[in-house]
């Protein structure tokens, strides 16, 4: 579905039937409200390849302060749809009762999801049981500890790297990135690394606020 149809859907028939009292704004294709505590919050539709008004949503959470160049929706969950699959449609002829449809799944994944995490402290003690799932998980999770100056965040950082050591992947130049940037993070000022990180994430997801 195209950006302009996914906007005028937003502004005319969702967002007045949201209940939360952020400022939800819209850009291209994420819905989002205030950037806070290190952490991006929203929803985002996402265009089928092979149907044109067929799409999905998803609600996200995304941490900032980990260097990315890219959204990545690992951290969150698809919404079904009123018919309970991951696709929905757009109707022109049922605008208003997709948007209330639409309005209403955002409203309950708000308040029985991303309400739950509002800081990186919260993402830590959210996912730390999911951490040796994926090395991406690992490195949120351990990642967060330190950004919330957790006790345990030394902790964290050192078994992520005994994790990384074991991994097949280590070969890879994008496993090997990560663990030169965890042992700056124990080595280094993390809150000036944290910063620098965060500042070129926003930078690259043209992320202005």
């Amino acid at each position: 579905m195209k950006n302009n149809l996914i906007k005028s859907l937003f502004n005319k028939n969702i967002k007045q039937h949201l209940s939360s009292t952020n400022d939800w704004q819209l850009k291209n294709n994420l819905i989002y409200s205030e950037l806070k505590e290190g952490l991006l919050k929203g929803f985002s539709i996402n265009s089928s390849g092979y149907s044109a008004l067929s799409f999905q949503i998803c609600s996200f959470v995304f941490p900032l302060y980990i260097p990315k160049d890219y959204l990545g929706l690992s951290f969150g969950n698809f919404l079904k749809s009123p018919k309970k699959t991951e696709w929905w449609e757009y109707d022109e002829n049922q605008l208003d009762q997709i948007g209330i449809a639409l309005a209403n799944i955002i409203n309950q994944s708000e308040k029985e999801f991303l309400a739950k995490i509002n800081n990186a402290s919260d993402f830590y003690h959210y996912y730390k049981k999911d951490k040796k799932n994926t090395i991406r998980f690992f490195e949120a999770v351990s990642y967060s500890a330190a950004y919330a100056k957790l006790e345990v965040g030394d902790e964290e950082l050192k078994s992520f790297l005994s994790f990384l050591k074991k991994q097949e992947e280590m070969k890879l130049d994008w496993v090997k990135k990560i663990y030169i940037n965890t042992e700056k993070l124990i080595q280094g000022n993390r809150k000036d690394i944290f910063d620098d990180w965060e500042s070129e994430t926003r930078k690259a997801l043209k992320l202005n606020n």
